[in-house]
């Protein structure tokens, strides 16, 4: 005799799959986009700066990431209104959730640009803009499995250190290129400013003046720096030359 049930069918049926978009992170648990979070990596830097330096203004910021100033002044209004950066009397600057929450995002694409350039193998002048496309979409579970296979690399492809890494290196010596006296020099690291910049960053792979690699320079003239890389030599412009680090060798 089959086995009959009084229970409602609807209880019987499986439960509905909630629809693809509603499975989907809210913003916030995506995190931030990529110009919030080249406004995160700016003033992170400037707060984890060795030297006791004014806070970032909003025309830094407009001057330091390359796009349309409007949508910098948008990311910084989101970004205050989260509570995440406040308005002090000279700029701008984190708050203590803001810093945890630029912190992620600055690590996220920076491991994200290692493994485009270690693990893809993408031209290295090409991984900033391309890890932009990821920005929001590492989750927690991802970002430990990139520090696993990366092996908990200390800086990104450019030098700059990864926040949380325990492999940062340290180059207390460290100067600016526009700055630094002829001679062997070490190159530690670019800034956020040049990694925007496509041409910068091509001449520099081409000649081979790249972070973790040895150099030298040769000379100075009319304000352009001549180096000899580990593939030939170059001149620089000052706008290359003070947004590169180096340390003396």
């Amino acid at each position: 005799m089959p086995v009959t049930s009084t229970a409602p069918v609807a209880l019987l049926a499986p439960a509905p799959e909630r629809p693809i978009a509603d499975q989907r992170p809210n913003a916030d648990e995506r995190g931030p986009g990529p110009v919030v979070t080249e406004v995160f990596e700016v003033l992170l830097e400037r707060a984890l700066a060795d030297a006791d330096l004014p806070p970032v203004t909003l025309a830094e910021l407009r001057g330091r990431i390359p796009v349309p100033a409007v949508d910098v002044e948008a990311a910084v209004a989101h970004l205050v209104a989260r509570a995440d950066v406040r308005g002090v009397a000279t700029g701008l600057e984190l708050t203590d959730s803001g810093r945890e929450r630029a912190r992620t995002a600055v690590r996220r694409h920076r491991l994200v640009e290692r493994m485009l350039a270690d693990l893809v193998g993408l031209e290295w002048w090409k991984v900033h803009h391309e890890a932009a496309r990821f920005d929001g979409v590492i989750s927690a579970d991802v970002e430990a499995k990139l520090i696993e296979q990366l092996g908990d690399p200390g800086t990104c492809p450019h030098g700059n250190p990864i926040p949380g890494s325990h492999n940062q290196p340290r180059h207390p010596d460290a100067v600016l290129l526009a700055d630094a006296p002829v001679g062997p020099v070490h190159v530690v690291r670019i800034t956020e400013t040049l990694e925007g910049d496509d041409e910068a960053l091509q001449l520099l792979q081409n000649c081979g003046f790249l972070p973790g690699r040895d150099a030298e320079i040769k000379d100075r003239r009319d304000g352009w720096v001549e180096v000899a890389g580990t593939v030939h030599d170059a001149a620089f412009p000052h706008h290359l030359a003070s947004h590169t680090y180096v340390a003396p060798r």
